[in-house]
């Protein structure tokens, strides 16, 4: 289901469930998109959101937040480890597909996909939506980082 305005319900807590890089530097440990989100809260008019998160670095979790604004119809853009440009691909009750490229200081360019939840189990549905995205996008599925094994972080 492609969201168009359906911003409310995004907006909210959500976990990550996994993360497919076309770098997987990017999303390898101490990488700037090995992220545990918390949450996605967008700004009432739903033209402005903040990513709320968790990184590991040298095995401490660090606490950070990355504000993203629209530039189209569900396209927004962000600041962080470069130029990010993303878009919410999928939407279920429980499980959202975030679609992103991120052009890093160097000019680099890395394809990301992530499934995200609202527990701590990614729906089977949602699961296979994800990979199917993964591999339309030519990312290996070797590339795919499994989060759901918990981070560490959640007594922060």
């Amino acid at each position: 289901m492609y969201l168009g305005t359906k911003i409310s319900k995004i907006s909210g807590e959500w976990i990550t469930h996994y993360i497919a890089s076309s770098n997987t530097e990017k999303t390898s440990e101490n990488g700037p998109f090995n992220v545990y989100l918390r949450s996605i809260k967008f700004n009432d008019e739903g033209d402005s959101l903040v990513f709320h998160f968790f990184l590991k670095a040298d095995g401490k979790c660090i606490e950070s937040s990355v504000k993203g604004r629209k530039i189209g119809d569900n396209v927004y853009t962000a600041d962080y480890a470069g130029a990010n440009q993303f878009h919410f691909i999928l939407e279920s009750d429980d499980g959202l597909i975030v679609n992103s490229e991120n052009v890093d200081e160097t000019g680099k360019t890395t394809r990301l996909v992530g499934l995200l939840g609202k527990d701590d189990d990614a729906d089977d549905h949602d699961l296979k939506r994800f990979k199917e995205e993964v591999r339309k996008l030519g990312i290996p599925e070797e590339n795919i980082v499994d989060f759901t094994k918990g981070d560490g972080c959640q007594a922060q």
